[in-house]
């Protein structure tokens, strides 16, 4: 059985001409808020990221944000407003994330004011990982177990970190061909610059569960960038309403641990 898996490890922007160059003046683009959130329903604190984007051309992250007002409901209690950790974070005091709930973020920076929701799914516990021998060197590949509930629409994100190193590679995956099955799922990266695993590392995945909108915007992201064949891709659809980049994620999460043999 073949499962499509969509592969996010950056944003590359690529313009050609058949017949003459085009210089653009993209460092005078106009700055965007970027904000990157997550809620789960693991222990807090929870943190929502908040920054400006870079010029085409300079070089880091893009500046943080340090005076933005930000706040998280679920609907039921008070929204809790955020405090500033340093960074541009901005993290949770008592917030528990319970799945099933609606949480909702706001952003203000200046007159700019953003808003998303997400809904966090049920939970679908990650069973165990395992790993084996690539045909070629001495990496290895990490396949993760998981049984997905029958009739129900599931959307699983996996991120990857090998010896305390959060891997920028991350995959995206419906259950579309596994409803109600056991699942074997390679996480095995396509970027020639992923760390390579191998006997003796420390390799941490956290399976998570995504609502439909969260999906599609990883998904439309992958597109973006071109690893996965697809009609002609469009910008990826943020959850934020308001112009802001990036997306915020209410999300069940389940880790698990293991040494490479």
């Amino acid at each position: 059985m073949k499962h499509t898996l969509f592969l996010l490890a950056g944003l590359i922007l690529t313009l050609t001409s058949c017949t003459k160059v085009i210089e653009l003046d993209l460092n005078n683009a106009p700055k965007q808020v970027v904000i990157e959130g997550i809620v789960t329903d693991q222990p807090g604190p929870y943190t929502v990221r908040v920054s400006q984007s870079s010029g085409f051309y300079e070089s880091g992250i893009g500046e943080v944000v340090p005076n933005a007002t930000v706040t998280i409901s679920d609907g039921v209690g008070v929204p809790e407003s955020l405090t500033y950790a340093g960074s541009g974070n901005y993290q949770t005091r008592a917030l528990r994330g319970v799945p099933g709930r609606t949480y909702t973020l706001n952003v203000t920076v200046g007159a700019q004011r953003f808003v998303a929701t997400s809904v966090m799914p049920q939970p679908v516990p990650l069973d165990k990982l395992s790993t084996e021998a690539l045909p070629i060197g001495d990496s290895k590949a990490v396949f993760a177990h998981f049984t997905d509930p029958a009739n129900t629409k599931n959307f699983y994100r996996w991120v990857l970190t090998v010896n305390d190193r959060k891997q920028n590679d991350v995959y995206v995956m419906d259950d579309r061909l596994m409803d109600g099955r056991t699942t074997r799922q390679a996480l095995r990266a396509n970027n020639p610059t992923a760390q390579t695993i191998k006997s003796g590392d420390r390799v941490t995945v956290e399976m998570q569960g995504l609502d439909a909108r969260l999906y599609d915007y990883f998904k439309g992201l992958a597109q973006v960038i071109g690893t996965e064949d697809s009609a002609t891709p469009a910008n990826p659809t943020s959850n934020l309403s308001g112009g802001a980049l990036g997306y915020f994620s209410a999300c069940s999460a389940s880790k698990v641990q293991i040494m490479v043999p």
